[in-house]
C-alpha cells in the first residue's frame, strides 16, 4: 500500500502549515460543465471587484514562506500569488476541465494554493512533500522533454521511488507527467493553508467544499485527509 507523507522538517520550519488532501476516484472529467464554468467566472469577477493594490495576508504568508526558504517569490512566484496577480490584470482563469475548474474555484474562493495530480501516473509509488536532495527530476507542464533538477533543500512534491517531481518549490510549478487530463479518473488534490492567517477549522471546511464540488460535477467517491505536525501521513 502506498503512503502519502509530509516530511517532519517541513512542519519544524512551518508549524502553522496544514495540508488538506482530497483523494477522489472514478471521476468523470471527459466533458465540460456550463454551471461549473459560470461559477468559476463569477468567482473571478468577485475577486476582481475586491482586489487591492497590496497583497492580502493569505498571499503574503506564502511570500514570507518562500523568503524563509531563501527563494525569491518575485522570481519563483507562489501559485496563489500568480493567480491573484492575473485577476488584478483582468485575466481570470479560463475553463480547462471539470477537475481543474474545481481546483481553481477553490483557490479563488479561499485564496489558497490548490493543485492536483493524476494518481494513475504515480501509484503504486509513495507520495511525499519534503526537501530535495538534488537528484530528483522534473519536467514542467507542457514541456515533457525539458528536464530539470531541483536544488538540494528545495521543497518538492514527489514520489520517492521514481524521484519524479510533481511540483517544485512547494507551490510554484507543476510537472507534465502527472497533469490532469480529460481521461483522468483518480486524483489527489491538495489545498495548502497556514493557520494563521486561516483558522484551524478552515481546513475541514475547505476540504468538505472541495469534495462536494468534485462529487457534484465529476461523480466518483472522495475521501478527505488533514495533515498536521501530529498527523503527517496517511495510507493511499
Amino acid at each position: 500500500m502506498a503512503s502519502y507523507v509530509i516530511e517532519q522538517r517541513i512542519f519544524d520550519i512551518f508549524p502553522a502549515f496544514r495540508r488538506g488532501v482530497v483523494v477522489a476516484t472514478h471521476l468523470d472529467n471527459s466533458s465540460p460543465s456550463s454551471e461549473l464554468t459560470e461559477l468559476l467566472a463569477e468567482a473571478g469577477k468577485n475577486l476582481m471587484a475586491t482586489a487591492e493594490a497590496s497583497d492580502p495576508e493569505r498571499i503574503t504568508v506564502w511570500k514570507d514562506a518562500y523568503l524563509k526558504l531563501a527563494v525569491d517569490p518575485n522570481k519563483f512566484t507562489p501559485s496563489i500569488k500568480f493567480l491573484y496577480d492575473q485577476i488584478r490584470k483582468g485575466k481570470p482563469p479560463r475553463s480547462i476541465s471539470k477537475i481543474v475548474d474545481v481546483m481553481n474555484l477553490i483557490s479563488l474562493r479561499w485564496m489558497a494554493p490548490c493543485g492536483g495530480d493524476d494518481l494513475k501516473t504515480i501509484l503504486p509509488g509513495d507520495i511525499k512533500l519534503g526537501m530535495a536532495t538534488g537528484d530528483e527530476s522534473f519536467a514542467p507542464l507542457f514541456k515533457a522533454a525539458a528536464f530539470d533538477y531541483p536544488l538540494p533543500g528545495e521543497v518538492i512534491y514527489y514520489t520517492p521511488q521514481t524521484k519524479k517531481v510533481m511540483c517544485r518549490r512547494w507551490t510554484w510549478r507543476n510537472a507534465d507527467f502527472s497533469k490532469i487530463a480529460p481521461e483522468t479518473a483518480d486524483v489527489a488534490i491538495n489545498i495548502d493553508i497556514m493557520a494563521p492567517p486561516f483558522a484551524e477549522s478552515d481546513v475541514d471546511t475547505v476540504l468538505g467544499e472541495l469534495a462536494g464540488l468534485l462529487e457534484k460535477y465529476c461523480g466518483g467517491k472522495t475521501t478527505c485527509f488533514k495533515l498536521t505536525p501530529s498527523s503527517p501521513s496517511f495510507e493511499l
